[in-house]
């Protein structure tokens, strides 16, 4: 059983710069944890025990962000020693739930940027030591755990892990679509 997963950020010089180019890749379905909420499959302890497990670095890409454990998993993880960034959608970002998340966040020392572009920030990702990625439909909200219909999957896999990576720098390094949000 193999699953053909699509390259988070490869670009092509023809043209457009900013075109995405397929880059197919082949990952094991052993190393791809798939849970669907609604099937009672909680996300909330897998990506928690990531976290929690995490050694080096956490970047999260979330477009909405309001579920406590998760929060308090990171900010954990941050007072560890591991590097903990964090990207928003800055509409998302006005919500009164979300903006305690932000402050806690930046209270605990870990740095938070939103988008400044015309679209929405909608990844729902997250990257690990550089060798798991989670990504998926799931936002890190009660009502995406308990309500809707999501999918959260987990990569265990470096070669996805650093596309992923290298999409979320991509995005932090560009001070023109993204700002860093300040208590």
């Amino acid at each position: 059983f193999v699953f053909i997963l699509s390259g988070c950020n490869n670009t092509t010089t023809k043209g457009n710069a900013n075109t995405p180019t397929p880059s197919p890749e082949q990952i094991s379905s052993k190393s791809v944890e798939l849970l669907f909420p609604r099937e009672n499959e909680n996300p909330v302890p897998v990506l928690t025990s990531l976290y929690n497990n995490a050694k080096k670095k956490i970047d999260v890409a979330i477009y909405s962000f309001t579920q406590p454990e998760i929060l308090k998993a990171l900010t954990n993880a941050k007072k560890r020693g591991v590097d903990v960034k964090v990207i928003v959608d800055r509409e998302q970002a006005t919500n009164n739930v979300m903006k305690h998340t932000i402050n806690t966040l930046l209270i605990d020392k870990i740095p938070v940027k939103e988008n400044t572009h015309a679209g929405l920030m909608h990844l729902k990702m997250s990257v690990i030591d550089d060798s798991i990625a989670t990504t998926g439909s799931y936002n890190y909200t009660k009502s995406a755990t308990d309500t809707n219909d999501e999918m959260f999957v987990v990569v265990k896999d470096p070669t996805f892990a650093k596309k992923c990576e290298d999409y979320f720098n991509k995005m932090w390094n560009d001070n023109e679509n993204f700002r860093n949000i300040s208590l």
